[in-house]
């Protein structure tokens, strides 16, 4: 599919047509030669399905990725996006592009972004620093402990109200026990 046949297919939308819109502006998709330095560059496609190249070129198409895991697979570390001879803003695609499918209600977040998530809501730290890590910050002068709403009482309750009041941790949940009802369904097959 054409981007032209893309944008008329989501004319029928128009809150999809501005989100197909602002992707392909705000992220300069149309930039993107599919030179492979993004993919070659990142990280977790040394350890996933992940192809930022294939992401994006996919999204230039037109096509509607909000059931895509590998969408989920990418861990924001902008290598792609520095890493662009055309100043594809990759990362920022992805995250748009993550965006929507949550909008759209499509959110097969994989097992680690949950355990994340529901860390961050309850202990204001996505991944609690190791205590290994704790001591090489204090070796080299830093606190233990970074300065944060992890370690501020007042903020982290500031914090969980946010969330609690957003959803965010309720839409977790439904994704989990979807998740949970899909292998189920699998395995009953």
């Amino acid at each position: 599919m054409s981007q032209e046949a893309a944008v008329e297919e989501k004319k029928k939308d128009e809150y999809e047509l501005d989100e197909f819109q602002k992707i392909m502006d705000q992220s300069n998709i149309l930039k993107c030669v599919q030179c492979g330095k993004c993919t070659a560059g990142c990280p977790a496609g040394r350890e996933s399905r992940i192809r930022i190249r294939e992401l994006i070129h996919l999204a230039h198409e037109g096509k509607d990725l909000k059931d895509a895991p590998e969408l989920w697979y990418c861990t924001t570390c902008y290598n792609c996006q520095e890493r662009c001879p055309k100043g594809v803003d990759t990362t920022e695609a992805v995250i748009f592009l993550r965006n929507r499918a949550v909008r759209k209600g499509h959110h097969n977040f994989p097992d680690l972004h949950v355990t994340a998530i529901t860390s961050l809501r309850d202990q204001g730290d996505g991944f609690p620093l190791s205590p290994e890590v704790e001591k090489i910050r204090s070796v080299i002068g830093l606190p233990r402990k970074p300065i944060d709403l992890a370690h501020d009482e007042e903020f982290l309750k500031d914090f969980q109200k946010l969330i609690d009041e957003l959803g965010i941790l309720d839409l977790v949940k439904e994704a989990q026990a979807q998740k949970k009802e899909e292998e189920e369904g699998e395995e009953d097959e």
